[in-house]
């Protein structure tokens, strides 16, 4: 059984870092009240640990960081609120630990949309039981905590888009990368490995090279070579749906990755992708044409051998004639182009 490697994104390891964290911080306490008699808290206390423990788990499960870091975020800020009323004001001191962990778990804007009900909520509670000189401490160290992680936050997401950027795109066409494509096929077949319903985690790799690049280059000069990749994105972007992604693979060669779609409804897409490729006018008073390999996603395979499949397929595409499309899958011994016209026949007669 290949080994299958999960590379874990940092809003994963943040998700379930802040979620192992919040749970050994509380679960001391709940255990003091219990022994105390305070059973109605501690029972509080005990069902945020198992509820944080849970976002947790399912993060390192399912990889969802979306709707996990906000779940996350509102268990934390309603046991806050909670304990705060059933205990006293004391447990307010947990607020400027809570408020920044929301900001790092969050957008900004999300962060102060969850924290605004909740300090609604807690400054009543703060009025009537603290001076007034208590009070207004609490609420200006409220003030300056918010103010300093919001602005903090903006600033992390800004710098690391621009980082984001320049690690995950190619600078000359805008697509994707070759290491982008790698994070995203170790992503996928680790999915696919650890789900028990595979069709929802379906996908297909299409895997094309220019035709004859080289002598483009060599004739019209790299310049023009590097408009006809430009020209190229900006036609397939156009092309494919939100869900699929473009890559630069290197070179004159591209992937895309068809989420949701089987082999042969990728093939149909790569064909059209072919021809429109064919048809336009990606260099004044000159023809492109590429070559295609399609592969599925299989079970129990590193995704190097996955993306290995369409290379293969697009070597045969080379060598029958250039400008076409093949199929790869490695678990049948049959004719695939034959069985792709068949599908193809079958679905018009529909």
């Amino acid at each position: 059984m290949p080994k299958i490697k999960i590379h874990r994104s940092v809003e994963e390891i943040l998700i379930m870092s802040a979620s192992i964290v919040s749970a050994l911080t509380v679960l001391p306490f709940a255990i003091y009240r219990y022994i105390n008699g305070q059973y109605g808290i501690a029972l509080v206390e005990v069902v945020a640990v198992l509820i944080v423990a849970s976002i947790g788990l399912l993060v390192w499960k399912t990889r969802d960081t979306i709707y996990t870091s906000a779940s996350l975020s509102v268990i934390m800020l309603a046991g806050l609120v909670a304990l705060n009323y059933m205990i006293d004001s004391s447990i307010f001191i947990w607020t400027y630990p809570i408020i920044m962990t929301v900001y790092f778990l969050n957008s900004a804007k999300k962060s102060a949309l969850m924290l605004a009900p909740t300090l609604l909520a807690l400054l009543p509670l703060m009025y009537m039981e603290k001076t007034s000189i208590q009070f207004a401490s609490a609420l200006v160290t409220v003030i300056i905590t918010l103010i300093f992680s919001h602005v903090v936050s903006r600033k992390i997401k800004q710098q690391n888009d621009r980082l984001q950027n320049l690690i995950n795109y190619d600078g000359l066409t805008g697509a994707l990368n070759r290491r982008s494509l790698d994070d995203r096929l170790d992503l996928l077949q680790s999915l696919y490995f650890r789900h028990k319903t595979r069709g929802s985690n379906i996908a297909s790799v299409i895997l094309f090279d220019i035709d004859d690049f080289k002598i483009i280059n060599d004739t019209r000069g790299h310049l023009e070579g590097d408009k006809i990749l430009i020209n190229l994105t900006k036609h397939i972007k156009q092309m494919i749906r939100k869900t699929d992604e473009f890559y630069r693979y290197g070179g004159e060669e591209f992937v895309v990755i068809v989420n949701g779609s089987n082999l042969y409804k990728s093939g149909e897409l790569a064909e059209k992708i072919r021809a429109a490729i064919e048809n336009a006018e990606l260099l004044k008073d000159l023809t492109v044409t590429a070559s295609f390999g399609v592969a599925e996603i299989q079970s129990l395979e590193e995704s190097q051998n996955w993306l290995a499949r369409a290379d293969k397929a697009l070597y045969r595409a080379k060598r029958a004639g250039k400008n076409r499309v093949y199929l790869a899958n490695p678990e049948k011994r049959i004719d695939y182009e034959k069985e792709y016209e068949d599908y193809k026949k079958e679905k018009s007669r529909a």
